[in-house]
């Protein structure tokens, strides 16, 4: 029977379904303060995790398999070190597309039209309309065209903006505008009316989007972070916000979370802060993807959303 060790808020959500759909797997929950623990992971033949003490996989040396819970592979790559040679860790894919497209356009149409304002003359009991420029016929840069980043460039593209997409290897995508390789982002930047940076964070992306690339936006351009807070030099963002460099900012994600309370961008006017939400967790739909993987993982076939170690995700 092989031992399924789940270190998940979904915990008990994953135990139900995978109890009613393979009921062969001998699933524990990650508890900290558990004794019995530091035995099973001796025995645990799986983990399928998303927040962990890295050190906690050091000493399972039946391990044979790390399936992390979100898209990202940040914390499993910090615990490489101590992860027995040759073990596979997979990430979830195909399962947080849609609703980050969806979130990027919603709040993109979100600033465009000035909800805030509308809010505020509703508060106050205001009749006054205004004019707002439509959103189509912009353009976006959409830096990352993994299987989430494809989604947004291809939601955006399909609402009527210019749509052009950065990646690792510049190859072109059905669809979009241009392609561009991450050595040319400069070259590009200066077209983004809106950039939106759905990177997985690695040695080279980590500080991408600093204070002198934030300068060579437009003036009056949106930034939207989607992917992970250290992508930005978080200070920069604040400066540019401040001296009317960024026109806006959508902030999914930060460089300490929770958002410290002290952090000016709680209170800026033009900035929305959302709590790392744009890819909600459905625990259902992780646990099917999950269970695939796991079919694949039993008869020995390629395992779907493998991590390359060498890349960083």
């Amino acid at each position: 029977m092989p031992k399924l060790l789940i270190a998940s808020g979904d915990g008990p959500k994953y135990k139900e379904i995978f109890a009613r759909e393979a009921p062969e797997l001998e699933v524990k929950l990650y508890r900290a303060d558990d004794p019995t623990l530091p035995e099973y992971v001796r025995e645990m033949d799986i983990f399928f995790a998303w927040r962990f003490p890295p050190e906690i996989v050091k000493d399972a040396p039946k391990l044979r398999w790390i399936s992390s819970t979100g898209a990202g592979v940040d914390m499993v790559m910090a615990a490489r070190e101590w992860l027995p040679k040759g073990v596979p860790v997979t990430r979830m894919v195909h399962v947080f597309d849609t609703a980050m497209a969806e979130y990027v356009l919603g709040f993109l149409l979100a600033v465009q039209i000035d909800f805030r304002r509308a809010f505020r003359q509703q508060d106050a009991k205001v009749w006054k309309g205004w004019h707002f420029p439509a959103l189509r016929g912009s353009t976006a840069v959409v830096v990352g065209l993994g299987s989430i980043g494809s989604e947004v460039a291809r939601t955006l593209k399909a609402h009527g903006l210019r749509v052009i997409g950065v990646s690792r290897n510049g190859q072109p995508v059905e669809g979009l505008d241009e392609v561009h390789t991450v050595d040319q982002l400069d070259s590009v930047l200066p077209l983004a009316e809106y950039l939106v940076l759905v990177v997985p964070l690695t040695p080279e992306t980590r500080g991408l989007i600093d204070g002198r690339r934030l300068g060579l936006l437009p003036k009056d351009a949106v930034l939207v972070n989607v992917c992970r807070g250290a992508v930005v030099r978080e200070a920069d963002v604040i400066a540019a916000l401040e001296d009317g460099r960024l026109r806006f900012a959508v902030l999914d994600v930060f460089e300490k979370e929770p958002l410290p309370p002290e952090s000016p961008l709680w209170s800026m006017e033009n900035v929305i802060v959302t709590s790392h939400m744009s890819g909600p967790d459905d625990a259902p739909v992780n646990a099917a993807r999950f269970l695939e993987n796991y079919r694949r993982f039993q008869a020995g076939e390629p395992l779907e959303g493998q991590i390359d170690f060498e890349r960083g995700y």
